[in-house]
């Protein structure tokens, strides 16, 4: 097949957007937006995970990625107050793990990411070879 063919490819379906709603927790409005990962997503900015594990060394690699995820991932709404959704995340799964892990939970079966990882190491497998 030529790789022109490619091009033909059906496109990835649009998930839309997933809203996870904690209003029931802190109030009315605190709704929180992600986007499906691109395929960028799934492979982490080396300098920014350093940064995550540095700052939060007590959090295993898998939890590190899945926080830089949901950062990659979240759609600032109209009043975000531009703070980092990578530093936000990893406080609140220091400071408050229910609501982290509801968050993670939520995004993780709207958008399962377990098949994406397995290929993702295949490929830095391959490349390191």
């Amino acid at each position: 097949m030529p790789l022109s063919k490619l091009k033909e490819l059906p496109k990835d379906s649009d998930k839309g957007v997933l809203s996870i709603d904690l209003s029931d927790l802190a109030g009315d409005g605190a709704v929180f937006r992600f986007r499906s990962p691109k395929a960028a997503d799934l492979f982490p900015d080396a300098t920014l995970t350093k940064d995550l594990r540095v700052g939060y060394a007590e959090f295993p690699e898998a939890l590190i990625y899945q926080i830089y995820i949901l950062g990659r991932c979240y759609l600032p709404g109209p009043d975000d107050d531009g703070e980092n959704p990578y530093r936000a995340f990893a406080d609140l799964g220091r400071a408050n793990a229910a609501v982290f892990y509801r968050i993670l939970t939520e995004f993780m079966t709207w958008s399962p990411l377990d098949l994406l990882d397995a290929k993702v190491a295949d490929a830095k497998n391959a490349s390191a070879e």
